[in-house]
């Protein structure tokens, strides 16, 4: 049985910067109009380098400059940036005979708001260890700036 651990990174409206013991392992780079990139990140290796202490997984969101199209006349939101940042973080388990389980190491973050631009919108951390030959997340610490 062989068991890696992924990142799924669906959507990302502005920019998201993933570090993982301190190091960043994807960056987005400057990303505009929410555009759906369901890009893969396996993150096997780096916890296994790690697996005999505690390992921590950061997402940090940012909205920058870029605003929102207020042609309409609702002027209302002119101060205002949108962001969407939507990642799942799961277990790949492939069987003896080729049969691949996924499961959720924790739950998927989906959110979308308006927000002040030029912040850090989302500092997402999650700690997690080795336990049982397997790697479970212990806690977090979900962190957003938004407008409703």
């Amino acid at each position: 049985m062989k068991k890696e651990y992924w990142i799924n990174v669906k959507h990302v409206d502005n920019r998201l910067v993933v570090f993982l013991n301190g190091e960043t392992i994807w960056d987005s780079g400057i990303v505009h109009d929410d555009p759906e990139l369901n890009q893969f990140i396996n993150i096997t290796d780096q916890l296994q380098i790690h697996s005999s202490h505690l390992n921590e997984l950061i997402f940090e969101g940012f909205n920058d400059s870029y605003t929102s199209d207020t042609s309409n006349g609702d002027a209302s939101n002119s101060d205002l940036n949108p962001w969407h940042f939507h990642y799942r973080v799961f277990t790949r388990t492939v069987d003896g005979t080729g049969n691949v389980i996924e499961k959720d190491m924790l739950a998927p973050y989906n959110e979308k708001h308006m927000s002040n631009p030029n912040i850090r919108a989302i500092n997402n951390r999650y700690q997690i260890i080795r336990n049982s030959e397997e790697f479970k997340v212990i806690s977090n610490s979900l962190s957003q700036n938004f407008y409703n």
